[in-house]
């Protein structure tokens, strides 16, 4: 464990959540390097017997890679809870969308956040300089010359003793010795969500790991990067990587510890996740399905391109898309609210665990949208039917959209990025103000409505007061302007 060297360029800070702009006490950040060896593991068999079904390819492999540390600043403030986020590439390097849709949250319950940088692309990004897009410039200069992580493979092992170390009293740990840690927990949105199954499926250490937080995907990733078994020109096994089949590669709902799954309607449509991920509830496991939501975690207010690089003015994340988002974190569904209270589930789920695996029902339960033959079921104004019910599609003012189109005034360097942004960020279609008044004659009528939507989550677990009470505030500041 070491500090980042002292040479010339930036830190890139995955997320767009400021720590400034966060509610509770005070936190800080810290970038740390981390060096070991770790082991790439192939299946044993072809195919394979499970996800467990686990052979040495070699058993030390340096890597140097990097985690970012928010805690607060007072360890008198921290809860006790860590939430590693094995950080997102998907875009070609480091994304936070775990932090970004629960950052509230985490500041709010005095919880350490650690995320890290677990893929290749990620890594050859920081290496590289840090140019995003391929556009901007470079930010990070040499900062990162020196990290390296062969395969993607050894992030499992990396992972594992990362957790290891934060749990431990070694003196590299990088929480100060004040912040005790009693629960820990790793989390991953979309395809880190997929290294996440991988992880707790074959790799749960007992005396470690509390729980698995898994957040837009169904499926586990590969165990290695190597060749495809089956693919054409490929070497004979073992000289090939086999692939779990459906349903080794669901995560294990058998763990000791709690795994909650969550799936927006993105995930099921656009991404074709479908049904082939629905697992039933176990004193463990939970798996919801959350109705209107979609894949993307953007925050609408966040500049991309600053003003002057591809055009006069400055871009903005808002503005990839032709019509309106629908980001998980900024709403107007606001998905996140339901994560906020199943990260409340976790942490108690974890501190009671033997309780719950007898009673059970004190959890919330698993939810899925309504489908026929994999097709989901809309109502008369265009909206899923079933599902986690936020207030957005109960007391409906626009129809939610799986999916988004790339603006056509976007630049050509843009292109590609803004296409896989509004594929997954949904949309938005507000209703004509006739639709408005006939749903809702007066301003006490929407109000109502949102209410009774507030205390149905609320006794299913799926809210938090301070949530329900955010969304009560933007109720009637809607209906106050109607």
């Amino acid at each position: 464990m070491s500090l980042p060297p002292e040479v010339p360029g930036e830190a890139f800070v995955p997320g767009t959540r400021l720590l400034g702009e966060l509610p509770g006490a005070p936190f800080v950040e810290e970038e740390f390097f981390v060096e070991g060896h770790a082991t790439l593991f192939n299946y044993a068999h072809n195919p394979p017997l499970g996800p467990t079904d686990l052979a040495v390819i070699d058993a030390e492999v340096p890597y140097r890679t990097r985690m970012i540390v928010r805690r607060p600043a007072d360890p008198r403030d921290f809860n006790g809870t860590v939430v590693i986020e094995w950080w997102n590439s998907t875009a070609g390097f480091d994304g936070a969308p775990v932090w970004d849709q629960s950052a509230e949250y985490f500041a709010r319950r005095g919880i350490a956040y650690v995320g890290v940088s677990n893929s290749t692309t990620a890594i050859a990004f920081l290496s590289g300089g840090c140019r995003v897009f391929g556009v901007l410039p470079p930010s990070c200069g040499s900062r990162y010359a020196t990290l390296s992580l062969p395969e993607n493979g050894l992030a499992y092992e990396m992972m594992s003793q990362i957790a290891n170390l934060l749990k431990s009293d070694d003196p590299h740990n990088p929480l100060p010795q004040a912040y005790r840690v009693r629960r820990l927990f790793h989390a991953g949105e979309s395809q880190q969500a997929g290294s996440v199954i991988t992880y707790a499926s074959a790799f749960h250490l007992e005396a470690v790991n509390d729980g698995y937080f898994i957040q837009s995907n169904v499926h586990s990733r590969p165990i290695n990067f190597g060749p495809r078994c089956g693919d054409a020109g490929v070497p004979a096994f073992p000289g090939c990587t086999p692939r779990l089949a459906h349903p080794d590669t669901l995560v294990r709902t058998d763990l000791p510890v709690p795994v909650y799954q969550v799936i927006t309607q993105t995930d099921f449509e656009t991404l074709n996740f479908n049904v082939l991920g629905r697992q039933p509830d176990t004193p463990s496991f939970r798996y919801f399905e959350v109705a209107g939501a979609a894949h993307n975690v953007v925050h609408k207010d966040i500049e991309l391109v600053p003003a002057g690089l591809l055009g006069p003015d400055a871009l903005g994340l808002a503005d990839l898309c032709a019509s309106e988002m629908n980001s998980t974190a900024d709403g107007p569904v606001f998905a996140s609210y339901v994560l906020n209270a199943l990260w409340a589930s976790m942490e108690t789920h974890a501190d009671f665990r033997s309780y719950y695996r007898i009673v059970d029902r004190r959890l919330p339960a698993g939810q899925v949208m309504e489908e026929v033959d994999g097709v989901l079921l809309r109502d008369a104004l265009g909206n899923v039917i079933g599902g986690v019910r936020l207030p957005a599609l109960e007391a409906p003012t626009a129809t939610y959209l799986s999916t988004n189109t790339a603006s056509p005034d976007l630049p050509p360097a843009l292109l590609a990025i803004g296409n896989l942004a509004c594929r997954l960020s949904g949309s938005v279609v507000p209703f004509d103000q006739a639709t408005l008044d006939a749903l809702y004659p007066t301003p006490a009528s929407y109000l109502v409505k949102v209410r009774q939507a507030v205390d149905a989550l609320q006794r299913q677990g799926l809210l938090l007061p301070e949530d329900a009470a955010t969304v009560m505030r933007d109720a009637l500041r809607f209906s106050t302007a109607r």
